[in-house]
């Protein structure tokens, strides 16, 4: 059984961007690092649409899904899979049906539309802080996401030229 929640605010996509290579992508597609997105798209969803279930193996441990995906030159994601599931659990087909919601439209430099492979990192019970906390709490938080999150990072990316 799963629920289907629409209209998750782009600030949470901006902070899985922000945190940040799997399956070869379609020959000659430039294979990009997350970070690096912005070069060649930004995104233009005002929401996107997520399905996540109501049970499943380890659905609310903190954990990671590295998600592989191609933005064709029409700024629509194809290609999406779940390259990496940190711990293994249920929430990869969750992460997949986010990205595969997104849109993009060309950033600023990419006149001709280039398209990219790439992949997101999405985050699940991750550890949250707030500013009223101290900023030592605030950096363990910081770091035990790091840990939390670093085991999704994809080789075989590269920063753009």
């Amino acid at each position: 059984m799963t629920v289907r929640l629409q209209r998750i605010p782009c600030a949470l996509l901006a902070a899985v961007v922000a945190m940040l290579p799997a399956a070869a992508p379609a020959q000659g597609i430039q294979r990009v690092m997350p970070e690096h997105i912005d070069h060649y798209w930004v995104v233009d969803s005002t929401h996107v649409d997520v399905t996540l279930p109501y049970t499943g193996v380890n659905i609310s441990k903190p954990g990671c899904v590295a998600v592989s995906f191609v933005i064709g030159s029409d700024g629509r994601t194809m290609d999406v899979r779940a390259a990496k599931v940190v711990p293994a659990s249920d929430l990869g087909p969750s992460a997949v049906s986010m990205i595969q919601s997104m849109h993009y439209r060309p950033a600023q430099g990419n006149a001709t539309q280039q398209p990219i492979a790439t992949y997101l990192i999405v985050p699940f019970n991750m550890p949250s802080s707030s500013a009223g906390m101290p900023a030592a709490e605030r950096q363990r938080i910081a770091a035990e996401r790091t840990r939390y999150l670093q085991p999704c990072v994809l080789p075989g990316y590269a920063s753009p030229p």
